[in-house]
């Protein structure tokens, strides 16, 4: 199959409007909810749709193609012997993507569901017992595991049977300081807003709380997971996992695929424990794939990013013994890159029906393009952005916003995008020939 699609104008609209910044949600709930109903983009449609005042429209590197180690700026100054933190001065110092946003308009299709769609409230709940009570042990071991661990480490298990070790072992042995400094849990200097704002806002009760007689607890012995009476709305682990699994897929983007499978499956485990319903799960990746987005579009900070990229290629490959792209060839996979797309594609709706049209053209968020930065080195910001519109999944599933004109995080594949191998023609317009 192949897709096009027209080139966008590579203009740099303002950093996006008030709305982006953190202090208070604007306008309330029930004139937020009316903005939505009637479709007014003005509350939502700047909401980290635009570029940071400092992002840039063309990546690191040249050539289509994920891994070349001629396309990872700084592989050759890596000291794999004994790896160097970043200077304290560089974590504590400010950065444009520092600045709080708020959250809510880019989740508030959720508002829609609880004015007008009771129903799919209803069958949020269904899947979410259905999920849990269907639950295998293994997936209540792996969900317990994620529960109480830094899933920056956990899910490292994506990367390969042999490559996850050591990857796992590195961390613990502290050979990747930079980039345990930027992904961890505690204290990540990559990491997201907190979940809380949002979960205020909706105050939308959990499926444990709702339904207390019908799920099955899966804690471990004396664990805690089911004291949290917070919000349901977006999921705060989903959040975590998705700017941690988005941050070292777009670091290792030779495995993104599979990294990006595996944050998927660390979001489906907050069902399987009944802790969040599937929309949830959806608005966490939403709002996390957005934070990192963030992070990306700043120059400033992307630099940090990139010594990490380098530092994490070039001690994974030092300590695999050769060639990292060959190492992965003979590597028994986690899962296949097809299964993984497939998986992935899924739970970006988990089977809700739609709740508005079909075919309404993808509007990607302008900041979204800095994903790709590292997967699709050679395209400009527009051709990034053609193929986020391209492997999008289409419109009207709940919490999509494009009925309403207004970007959708909702919609964007970027397992698809990630790995899909392109090609472009004179007039720059971008083609999908396949995945890679």
């Amino acid at each position: 199959m192949t897709l096009s699609t027209p080139p966008r104008e590579d203009s740099s609209p303002a950093v996006a409007p008030d709305l982006t910044e953190s202090g208070g949600h604007g306008p309330g709930r029930r004139s937020l909810l009316s903005l939505a109903l009637a479709g007014t983009a003005t509350a939502a449609a700047g909401v980290l749709a635009g570029p940071l005042a400092t992002a840039s429209a063309d990546g690191p590197g040249r050539g289509h193609g994920n891994g070349r180690r001629d396309e990872i700026p700084g592989l050759d100054k890596v000291d794999v012997e004994s790896p160097q933190p970043f200077p304290r001065a560089v974590l504590e110092a400010t950065y444009p993507s520092d600045r709080e946003v708020d959250y809510v308009p880019l989740l508030s299709g959720f508002l829609t569901l609880q004015r007008d769609h009771q129903d799919v409230l209803d069958h949020n709940l269904d899947l979410t017992l259905e999920i849990n009570r269907e639950a295998t042990a293994e997936e209540e071991a792996a969900a317990i595991v994620d529960e109480y661990g830094d899933m920056s480490v956990t899910m490292g298990n994506a990367l390969g049977e042999r490559l996850g070790a050591i990857y796992q072992e590195a961390v613990a042995a502290g050979r990747l300081p930079r980039t345990t400094a930027l992904i961890h849990k505690d204290g990540g200097r990559a990491q997201s807003e907190s979940t809380n704002p949002s979960k205020e806002f909706f105050d939308y009760d959990r499926p444990f709380i709702v339904a207390p007689d019908e799920y099955v607890p899966r804690d471990k012995e004396g664990g805690d997971a089911y004291s949290s009476t917070s919000g349901s709305y977006p999921s705060g682990h989903t959040n975590q996992a998705y700017w941690q699994g988005t941050l070292l897929a777009t670091l290792l983007p030779e495995l993104a695929p599979q990294i990006l499978a595996r944050t998927a499956e660390s979001g489906h485990y907050r069902i399987v424990m009944a802790m969040h319903y599937p929309l949830d799960v959806i608005g966490g990746r939403m709002m996390g794939q957005a934070a990192m987005a963030k992070r990306w579009a700043d120059e400033e900070f992307r630099t940090l990013l990139l010594q990490a990229r380098a530092e994490l290629y070039a001690v994974l490959q030092a300590d695999c013994g050769e060639d990292l792209l060959r190492f992965l060839a003979k590597d028994e996979a986690w899962m296949t890159s097809d299964d993984a797309r497939r998986i992935y594609r899924e739970r970006l709706t988990y089977g809700f029906d739609r709740v508005g049209a079909a075919e309404i053209p993808m509007d990607v968020p302008r900041i979204a393009a800095s994903l790709l930065l590292t997967s699709h080195p050679s395209l400009t910001e527009a051709q990034r952005l053609q193929v986020l519109e391209l492997t999008a999944i289409d419109s009207g599933y709940p919490l999509d916003l494009s009925v309403h004109s207004i970007s959708s995080w909702q919609r964007i594949d970027l397992c698809a995008a990630m790995s899909a191998r392109v090609t472009t023609r004179g007039d720059g317009s971008v083609h999908l020939v396949g995945a890679k």
